[in-house]
């Protein structure tokens, strides 16, 4: 069902989603509906991402260590974390804005994958024509078919005025031209860093029918509790509480707080269990050494290694 752990530790493939999906920020009722996917369903889709034991360091401390993630066709994940746990590090190394320190991540070959900030900023004499223009000229469209495709992405998106400038546009509008500026690039993964930040409600709606109906794979970070149970179809959380700080689960966000919890509870009764075997071979060890005489050097061995495991797991719940 799930799993967690070092590099190649974790599932591949995500629960699809199917039928009505509802949501009234107002009265914070959500209705989803889900099916489960065969195993051989999941293996019948290509992989188009393999990121594995991804580690980056910024200053004296790791950002995250050993993190490793595939994305198959179809799956529209969604990325949650705390402050600071290096998810938009993550989604930059992903997007091959940044480099690692340590693993590598592999592509499908001819997978395009474009990447929109979190901040989306344009130049003051840019409009929504240009901007639009100017991807198509970097993914090679031909120019007799600019008019077409810019007409569709923009309508597609909302714009009526395709000449405004860009500088004037308000923060929703701006985050609007960033994601038609990547829809125009026909990609087959589109990476979101907090995407819904600027946008307004009807922006948001706008943005979930619009990943929930893609043809293309997506990797959104986001806090929107609303969104997470909208739109993905699984979730992980990149959190050093986790042996391999990455907690995959295939599902949304209601779906992966049920899992998480079943986590946590069996990572405390195991804490538990640990620490009184410790607590025991403590006692053992703090006999004198012709106590210990007869004893295993093995026995000193594992004592040792138990006692490195729960100080791991000590530290990870304190974080």
């Amino acid at each position: 069902r799930l799993r967690s752990g070092n590099a190649g530790g974790f599932l591949i493939g995500c629960q699809q989603r199917k039928g009505g999906e509802s949501r009234n920020r107002d009265s914070q009722k959500v209705a989803t509906i889900h099916t489960r996917r065969l195993p051989w369903e999941l293996a019948s889709r290509e992989l188009l991402v393999n990121a594995r034991a991804v580690s980056k360091t910024f200053g004296p401390d790791p950002l995250f260590e050993n993190v490793s993630l595939t994305v198959h066709e179809g799956d529209r994940l969604g990325i949650i974390g705390p402050n600071g746990s290096g998810k938009s590090t993550f989604l930059q190394i992903l997007a091959g804005k940044l480099e690692p320190d340590s693993g590598e991540v592999a592509m499908r070959k001819g997978t395009r994958l474009v990447y929109v900030p979190q901040n989306s900023e344009f130049a003051e004499s840019a409009t929504p024509r240009s901007v639009i223009q100017a991807a198509l000229k970097r993914s090679g469209v031909p120019v007799d078919e600019w008019a077409a495709k810019e007409a569709e992405t923009l309508g597609r998106t909302g714009f009526e005025d395709f000449d405004v400038s860009a500088g004037s546009l308000s923060g929703g509008w701006r985050k609007r031209l960033a994601i038609a500026e990547g829809l125009v690039q026909d990609p087959a993964i589109l990476l979101l860093d907090e995407p819904t930040n600027h946008l307004d409600l009807a922006g948001i709606a706008w943005l979930e029918q619009l990943l929930a109906n893609a043809s293309f794979a997506s990797i959104t970070i986001s806090h929107d509790r609303y969104f997470l149970e909208n739109v993905p179809n699984c979730t992980a959380e990149l959190n050093r509480v986790y042996p391999g700080e990455f907690f995959y689960v295939r599902g949304n966000y209601s779906t992966f707080l049920e899992k998480k919890a079943e986590f946590l509870h069996t990572q405390e009764k195991a804490q538990e269990s640990l620490e009184n075997r410790v607590r025991t071979e403590i006692e053992w060890l703090r006999r004198g050494p012709k106590a210990r005489a007869t004893k295993s050097k093995a026995r000193i061995d594992k004592a040792q290694q138990m006692i490195g495991d729960l100080a791991d797991m000590r530290s990870r719940t304190r974080t």
